[in-house]
């Protein structure tokens, strides 16, 4: 499982000052996002795999806000499960969490971004549009819950530098993935956690052995958000599982 990056960092994590009913939960109840705006314009500009990794990046922000303050093991399961999806979106299998099961201001929204994020890193390549909303609403969702927006926001304007710097949006081929049956051939290059790091020097080569690294440890048999191999064939995948060749 992932430790807390040295790039998330809080004021007075312990402090629930937001309001916060769980009968609400779209991005408008999260109020304005100039964040949001910042992070799909820059969305718009940089390859789908430095996508999703912004979308799992900006979810970090919201997960390990809340470390300490439940005792589920699920979230940052989760957060392994989706960077193991930033290789190829069918590692993560489908799965609804319920809601009535994730009540209040520390679950809540916990439920809010590990349900938002699924969608957005499942469809995200062949459905741009949702994953830029997946993009917008946990920007939101991630400022929101703060217990103040500024080491947040000053996290994100350089890391968005960053990703357009390393990882600028390329051309499609119509003709790669023909027929849809390889989503990882048409993300771009593989994107590393350290690059959320704006301490470290960018080192764009460092994202496959990363990203080998999150899958050589993940397990489905003990995350529950990993497909099985059994699942993976049924997503048509070929290949060695959870290896990037």
């Amino acid at each position: 499982m992932l430790d807390i990056p040295s790039w998330v960092r809080f004021d007075d994590p312990d402090s629930l000052t937001f309001p916060w009913d769980d009968a609400l939960g779209g991005a408008r109840d999260f109020g304005g996002g100039p964040q949001s705006t910042q992070v799909v314009r820059t969305a718009l500009r940089i390859e789908p795999r430095a996508r999703m990794a912004l979308a799992v990046a900006l979810t970090e922000w919201i997960v390990w806000r809340f470390d300490g303050l439940h005792g589920r093991t699920q979230p940052t399961a989760f957060l392994e499960a989706a960077w193991c999806a930033t290789a190829d979106p069918r590692y993560l299998r489908f799965f609804e969490v319920p809601r009535e099961d994730w009540q209040g201001p520390v679950e809540g929204p916990l439920w809010c971004a590990i349900t938002h994020l699924r969608h957005a890193i499942a469809v995200g390549v062949d459905f741009p549009r949702d994953l830029y909303d997946g993009l917008s609403y946990l920007a939101r969702l991630a400022t929101y819950v703060q217990p103040t927006p500024e080491p947040l926001q000053a996290w994100l304007t350089p890391v968005l530098d960053r990703l357009e710097t390393a990882f600028p949006v390329s051309p499609e081929d119509p003709l790669a993935d023909l027929f849809s049956r390889d989503p990882s051939s048409r993300m771009g290059p593989w994107v590393a956690r350290e690059v959320f790091d704006p301490a470290l020097p960018l080192r764009p080569p460092a994202g496959r052995a990363f990203l080998q690294d999150v899958l050589d440890t993940a397990r489905h048999e003990r995350n529950p958000f990993l497909s099985s191999p059994e699942d993976l064939q049924d997503a048509r995948f070929t290949g060695v599982p959870y290896v990037i060749t």
